[in-house]
Formats: structure tokens, C-alpha cells, sequence
């Protein structure tokens, strides 16, 4: 098998990522991610623009024909020439906005011909008689050959028009997203404490395997009350041999018991011997802190080991920020100052 990167790869995680695509395109270049499926390419650029507050328009390359983005050719007779009527869906300054993105997604995957047709707009804003307004920039994302995405090999002039980035998984960065986007606290931790199973490209020719994407949806049925109806929705979407594995954890998690037993006793409440109820647990509280209860979730926070202490109080405070101006999180952050500083 080809190798998924090469020495002359600029490989980023995902926060990286985030914060090198705006820097580009302010300065006016255009940007491509690579990486494998479902690692969350789309999301950064969506997130840029919510940052940025400016709209994307995502234009999804593989689906479309060359027509579908040069336009449709008319004959002008008064002038004898032929003028091409301009796709409604790409940018209007009128419409969208004087500042976007234009996100070419699976630009890779299309074919030679879509490619060369969306040259223009990598080069310089223009494709048939369309240019896109000065204020907006273009971002393509795709896949690398070896994934076995369908990619196609992108000609080497279209490569120099752009800036290059390549995606690794990232745990942290996705647990820190997931922590404040609703994502279960059971899935969370689970992933936390296996964090080779973020991202697992097949190993043949299975149809489902866990990524960032696929992880996120099976999220939605952790609450399923049957465990091997469960089971089986996280194998659709994760395969069998990880929806396993995560419906036992999750299994785990639930003969906890209440977290409601640790706030209400913080000082005598048991700390759990098993790793996988250990991350269960400090994710689960990190959850349900508030600045009623921090008090007593910073006691039970000082017994456990400094690890768990920095991701209790971490994931606290992204999910609920006003937790920073609480005494407790001062006195624990001014304990923990050196570790702050380097993360």
C-alpha cells in the first residue's frame, strides 16, 4: 500500500489546522486539507466561518459536472460570440456577503475534467465569464490515494496554487469540540481512554469504521436503554469489534451509579479503581459542574491523580466558562499554573 503521507507533508492536528487556514486566506491564498475520511476537514472550515462570522458555500466537487460550475454556453448574435450564463449557487457579493469561503470539498475525488474547470478559481478567482468577488477565498479539501477514497492524482499546477495541510486524528482537540457541542459524556470518555479508536481506517473492506464523523453520530443512540440493540447501532456506524468495546465501557459507566452520591459527599466518595470508570467519572463531573456545586466537585477533584484533576477542571471550564471565576478554579489553577502554561 502507498504511504498516506511523505516526508514533505505539513502535518497539523486539527487545532492547527484551524488557525493556519485564516491565516492564509487572509493574506489571499487558497488552502487544501488532506486527510482521511471523516476526520473533520469540513468542520474547520465551517468553524472558521462561524469565527469569522462570514458565510460558506460548499460546492461538493465529486457530485457536480464541469457545466455545473463554468455554466451553460449562449450564443450572443449581435456581438457573434458565446458568453456562458454564470451558476446561481456561487458566490454573489449581493447576496452572500463581501467576505466568505468557497469550499471545494472532494475536490480531489472529481474528475480531471471538474478539475481543470475549477483551476481558474484556484488561480485567480475566475472560471467561464464568473469571478468571484475580491473579498472571498477558496478552500478545498480531499482525500490522499491511499485512503481509498476514490481520490484522484491532482494535476502538479493545480498543487502549487495552493497551500498544502495534512490532518492528523486529534483526541484532545475532538474531545474538547465534543465536550462543548452535546456530545454524551459516556462517548467522550471512551474515547479518552481508548485513543487509538478516534480515528481507524479499515483494514479491508469493512463498511464501517470509527473516525471523528462516524464516532459523533453513534453518539446519538448511547441512550438506547436495550445494550445489544445499542451494540448493533454503534456497530453500523463504528464497526462490531469497537461498538463492542463501547457499549461494555458505556455498560461500566451506567453501574456507576448517581455522580449526584459524589457531589452530595465529595470528601468520602469512592474513587474508582478501573481506568475506564475513572475517565467515566471526571468526564461525567466536568458535565455537571456549575457555580453551585464546584465547591464540592473541587474536593472530590484534589483526591484524584493530577491527570484526571487536569481534565476534570479543564472540561469544566470549556463547557461552562464562568466556572474560571469561581475561587475554587483560581486556587486550583494557581496550584497548577506549570501545567497551564504548557497546554
Amino acid at each position: 500500500m502507498a504511504a498516506l503521507t511523505t516526508d514533505n507533508d505539513v502535518q497539523v492536528t486539527i487545532a492547527e489546522a484551524a488557525t493556519l487556514i485564516e491565516t492564509m486566506t487572509d493574506e489571499g491564498h487558497s488552502v487544501m486539507l488532506w486527510g482521511a475520511p471523516g476526520i473533520g476537514k469540513t468542520d474547520i472550515v465551517y468553524q472558521l466561518g462561524e469565527r469569522k462570522k462570514r458565510k460558506v458555500i460548499v460546492f461538493h466537487a465529486s457530485l457536480r459536472e464541469t457545466v455545473d460550475v463554468r455554466g451553460i454556453p449562449v450564443s450572443d448574435l449581435k456581438t457573434g460570440t458565446t458568453r456562458w450564463l454564470v451558476p446561481s449557487e456561487l458566490p454573489n457579493a449581493e447576496r452572500d456577503g463581501e467576505f466568505g469561503y468557497l469550499f471545494l470539498d472532494e475536490y480531489n475525488q472529481s474528475s480531471p475534467q471538474m478539475q481543470a474547470a475549477l483551476g481558474g478559481l484556484l488561480h485567480d478567482g475566475t472560471v467561464g465569464d464568473y469571478v468571484l468577488p475580491k473579498g472571498w477565498r477558496v478552500i478545498a479539501a480531499g482525500n490522499r490515494t491511499a485512503d481509498r477514497a476514490s481520490a484522484q492524482k491532482m494535476p502538479t499546477q493545480a498543487r502549487n496554487r495552493l497551500g498544502h495541510f495534512t490532518v492528523l486524528p486529534d483526541v484532545d482537540a475532538w474531545c474538547k469540540w465534543a465536550a462543548a457541542n452535546g456530545v454524551p459524556i459516556e462517548l467522550i470518555a471512551f474515547v479518552r481512554f481508548r485513543r487509538e479508536l478516534l480515528h481507524r481506517m479499515p483494514r479491508g473492506d469493512e463498511n464501517a469504521y470509527p473516525t471523528p464523523r462516524s464516532l459523533t453520530k453513534a453518539g446519538k443512540y448511547v441512550k438506547v436503554a436495550d445494550s445489544n440493540l445499542r451494540r448493533k447501532l454503534f456497530g453500523s456506524l463504528i464497526g462490531a469489534d469497537v461498538a463492542g468495546e463501547l457499549n461494555g465501557f458505556i455498560d461500566l459507566y451506567q453501574s456507576i451509579g448517581g455522580l449526584d452520591d459524589i457531589v452530595a459527599n465529595p470528601a468520602t466518595a469512592p474513587i474508582p479503581t478501573e481506568a475506564s470508570q475513572l475517565w467515566a467519572v471526571c468526564t461525567g463531573l466536568a458535565r455537571m459542574a456549575t457555580r453551585k456545586n464546584i465547591k464540592q466537585i473541587a474536593i472530590y477533584n484534589e483526591r484524584l491523580g493530577r491527570e484526571q484533576q487536569m481534565l476534570l477542571m479543564h472540561d469544566a471550564a470549556i463547557r461552562t466558562p464562568a466556572l474560571k471565576e469561581t475561587a475554587e478554579y483560581t486556587k486550583w489553577a494557581v496550584k497548577n499554573q506549570d501545567v497551564l502554561m504548557q497546554s
